[in-house]
């Protein structure tokens, strides 16, 4: 597939056309969308992505213009330690740091151990206080080990010492689970409905915490599974990230079951676009999954993603738009993250890290309504 382009970034199908260059199609941008032209908010004011990835300043730094257009305003992301310094001095309130090990020296040696042990002290000195923990089956097979290994406990307990909360990434998109498939029982993987109950140990024995469930709590295939997950632990929150995975869940289901879910736990949501900064991402990869989120969440909008997905069965990944309340988005948005990032996690209020224009939006109720900070954690014996 090919279309026609204008100019790096900003796409004009009829411009195109006239200058007849046909380039093959960016993968962020199949429809040819001007992400440029940011659509209008449903609800005012800043919007907060609890799930995103950024390291080195530059790079960084071309990404924010992406977030800036669309109203993004403050961020949760796992940075690398050695990376921690330098984001938050070049861009001074605009993140907050969720603690990791050095993913790329993983392997099944106590010294990778170690070095995570290390990390989770150095995360805590700057003043982390979210820690995740991803256990994908990937990470299982490469780590050797799952949630309940004595070595991944050791850190859990630390942190829980510390005072950190916990995230974690448990299973992985449902259609890779299967003979002849990524996570197949021939590699010596285990099925998707078995990567749970590792999970429900974790919450079982830190029901004390916050827990965010990254990308939908991992199962977002299985609504029914979720919400018994919700219900039973009180502290367990759901992030919305990992655009084409949700996106492509969410349409293969009845749009009203969906809906149903989000509006019965609207208080247990928080937004989050899973978005790595990269070297050679262009503005429009980034834009392109704060567009689709928007319409995900704010509109009514039926028809095709711009955003390729390989998982996607026939091809054509499609884009159905929930339309939720005004008053579920301020939650999503930003109440939700106010409430158990800002003063659960943190002890304190969110403050607009970027000065608001006096003719943009105006903060808003859900926003004013931060308590008191809460008081600090007496760790278990």
């Amino acid at each position: 597939m090919v279309c026609l382009i204008c100019s790096e970034g900003a796409y004009d199908w009829n411009m195109s056309k006239t200058l007849g260059t046909a380039v093959e199609v960016p993968p962020y941008n199949r429809l040819g969308v001007n992400y440029h032209q940011a659509p209008p908010r449903k609800v005012s004011g800043p919007i907060i992505d609890a799930h995103m990835h950024a390291h080195n300043v530059q790079w960084t730094g071309r990404f924010l213009q992406a977030a800036d257009d669309y109203g993004i305003s403050a961020f949760w992301t796992m940075t690398p330690l050695e990376d921690v310094d330098a984001l938050r001095t070049a861009f001074p309130g605009r993140f907050e740091f969720i603690a990791i090990p050095k993913w790329q020296d993983m392997n099944s040696t106590g010294e990778f151990v170690e070095d995570w042990q290390r990390r989770v002290e150095g995360f805590y000195e700057k003043g982390a206080r979210l820690i995740k923990f991803h256990m994908a089956p990937r990470t299982q097979k490469k780590l050797g080990a799952t949630l309940d290994h004595p070595a991944v406990r050791g850190i859990m307990r630390r942190a829980y010492e510390l005072g950190y909360h916990f995230m974690s990434h448990v299973g992985d998109p449902k259609a890779w689970f299967g003979p002849g498939k990524a996570y197949s029982p021939q590699d010596g993987h285990r099925s998707f409905e078995e990567q749970f109950p590792m999970l429900d140990r974790m919450l079982e024995d830190f029901p004390d915490r916050v827990h965010v469930g990254a990308h939908m709590g991992g199962c977002v295939e299985d609504l029914e599974q979720l919400q018994r997950r919700l219900d039973r632990f009180p502290n367990y929150l759901l992030d919305t990230s990992a655009t084409k995975w949700v996106v492509r869940a969410i349409a293969a289901q009845p749009s009203e079951v969906v809906r149903d879910f989000i509006l019965r736990n609207q208080d247990r949501l928080l937004f989050g676009s899973d978005l790595v900064v990269g070297e050679k991402h262009p503005y429009d990869h980034y834009a392109s999954r704060y567009w689709v989120h928007q319409k995900l969440w704010e509109t009514d909008y039926r028809g095709e993603s711009p955003i390729a997905d390989p998982d996607t069965p026939g091809g054509a990944p499609l884009l159905t738009g929930l339309n939720l309340p005004a008053d579920v988005l301020e939650k999503l948005y930003r109440g939700n993250a106010q409430k158990w990032l800002y003063e659960k996690v943190l002890g304190r209020c969110f403050r607009f890290p970027v000065p608001i224009p006096e003719s943009g939006p105006a903060p808003t109720a859900t926003m004013a309504a931060c308590k008191a900070p809460v008081p600090e954690l007496t760790p278990r014996a």
